[in-house]
């Protein structure tokens, strides 16, 4: 509980799933998705989702640090 809430994660959270967001070979952060306990705990299909959506994320990132 205490690692938790050290990083701020609302009381209650159970599950986490962790996905690095990189773009061009550079590390570039890591978003966390997080469960309650009424929900069940993270599959495959959504760690697959959840690199789906840290791909898309990097990309705007490093985009975005680029800039037009």
């Amino acid at each position: 509980d205490g690692w938790a809430a050290a990083r701020h994660w609302p009381e209650g959270s159970v599950f986490a799933l962790c996905a690095v967001l990189r773009s061009r070979g550079r590390t570039l952060g890591v978003v966390t998705f997080l469960r309650g306990p009424s929900r069940t705990r993270f599959e495959r299909g959504d760690a697959m989702y959840a690199e789906s959506v840290a791909a898309r994320i990097a990309a705007a990132v490093d985009l975005a640090r680029v800039g037009p």
